[in-house]
């Protein structure tokens, strides 16, 4: 099968977890003998070329200034900006070019931030089925998080539903998808998306993720005797990754057999106010870190997460690793960790409520903490072949039904040989 995979950014350009999972699933199709592409925006385009097997076109983005380039620009420009950018011809007729170079079999949509959805009437154009893949709010929210002024969003804002009102039309041309997780289906539902689909078009499959190098076994091998107990973060240093709500918690409890690591960087100042809101804690800001070395050295990680956050890689690592997680009840952690899971889901925001969770940890021990074999109900779902599996499904379906609708019917056939007269040998 020929599958061209599209989203904002694809490796080794990487800004969020969105494009290691379109990179793991494009390379594990392309290990199993099928023809893969994946197709990306960038600030100039560049020539195609092959990565880990996957043939990748890099596109120009046509967009008023560059997507990572956003907080450089006032807010009038950036309404200006998103409303054009639902029109944006220039970069569907590019990906045009793109089908019609590689000829594609089914097309893959991931993210589509700062992408117009132009692109799937580009596709259904050519007769190629869509997939689109949900794994963020880029189609109903401006900023593709539903989280504003510090907090979550409570309903649905005029303004996005302003700059996002052509996606009301153009998400029929899809015909199917793959949410990451149920609650961030139902939400896009909720808001009128994909609702022309029937339920078995509408699936949930959970990311693949892997942690390079990474073994359970020899970390539940590393000898702690006498180290404190050791919580950790591992993301975007921001509010709405939860950061303070979880450094509120600390300062509840107190200094203790107990430390914190906060791993990640900010996309501003904004870590500065989060170390001087440790002040006295032994909470350490590490930075940058490879999650092999980080979770091997961590008893339990912290996924503290304000906003509704679809379904955090950071929680995947973790179990794949062998570490327990602490998580917020928002978006799709309550799934992964499980809903009715009271020792390890806490109310988001509320700083009281982890804390309790982390005393309880702290109580009961390390000997007591759950490892990998506990988990089995993410890790069977995650790996990259059972994702590639289930995607394949998908993708064979439609190919199949798409095939069938233009495939003459046996009647028809009939019908132009009568048409035709009788055959006559030499």
């Amino acid at each position: 099968m020929r599958i061209l995979h599209l989203s904002s950014l694809y490796p080794p350009h990487i800004v969020g977890g969105a494009e290691r999972s379109v990179e793991h699933l494009a390379e594990e199709l392309a290990g199993l003998g099928h023809t893969v592409a994946a197709a990306c925006i960038e600030r100039q385009a560049e020539p195609k070329t092959v990565r880990n097997g996957v043939t990748v076109y890099r596109m120009a983005h046509h967009n008023d200034f560059w997507l990572e380039d956003w907080a450089q620009h006032g807010r009038l420009a950036r309404n200006t900006f998103k409303l054009k950018q639902q029109w944006n011809f220039a970069v569907a007729a590019e990906f045009g070019r793109v089908l019609d170079d590689f000829q594609p079999d089914i097309v893959n949509t991931h993210s589509l931030l700062d992408i117009s959805t132009l692109v799937w009437r580009a596709a259904a154009k050519r007769g190629i089925p869509i997939v689109h893949t949900i794994c963020e709010y880029d189609l109903i929210c401006g900023n593709a998080a539903m989280f504003k002024h510090g907090k979550p969003c409570t309903h649905w804002h005029l303004g996005c539903k302003v700059v996002n009102a052509s996606k009301q039309l153009t998400n029929r041309w899809v015909d199917a998808v793959a949410s990451v997780g149920t609650e961030i289906l139902k939400t896009h539902v909720d808001h009128g998306l994909f609702r022309h689909l029937a339920p078995e078009r509408r699936r949930v499959i959970y990311y693949s993720c892997t942690v390079p190098d990474g073994d359970p076994a020899a970390r539940r091998g590393v000898d702690r005797t006498g180290r404190p107990m050791t919580f950790g973060f591992l993301g975007r240093i921001n509010v709405e990754k939860g950061v303070g709500t979880l450094i509120d918690a600390l300062h509840r409890i107190g200094p203790g057999d107990w430390r914190c690591l906060i791993a990640g960087q900010a996309m501003d100042d904004s870590i500065e106010r989060f170390r001087a809101r440790a002040a006295g804690l032994p909470i350490e800001f590490v930075g940058w870190v490879q999650p092999k070395d980080f979770l091997t050295e961590i008893d339990v990680l912290v996924v503290p997460s304000f906003w509704a956050e679809p379904s955090p890689r950071t929680v995947y690592e973790a179990y794949a690793m062998g570490v327990p997680v602490i998580g917020a009840d928002s978006g799709g952690i309550p799934e992964l960790i499980g809903e009715h899971n009271a020792d390890w889901l806490f109310s988001a925001g509320d700083d009281a409520d982890l804390a309790d969770r982390i005393r309880a940890v702290v109580a009961r021990g390390r000997a007591d903490l759950p490892d990998e074999r506990a988990f089995q109900h993410v890790l069977r779902e995650s790996t990259s072949a059972r994702v590639a599996e289930k995607y394949l499904a998908l993708y064979a379906e439609l190919v199949d039904e798409r095939r069938a609708a233009v495939r003459p019917r046996p009647s028809a056939l009939l019908q132009a040989s009568a048409a035709r007269g009788p055959h006559h040998g030499a």
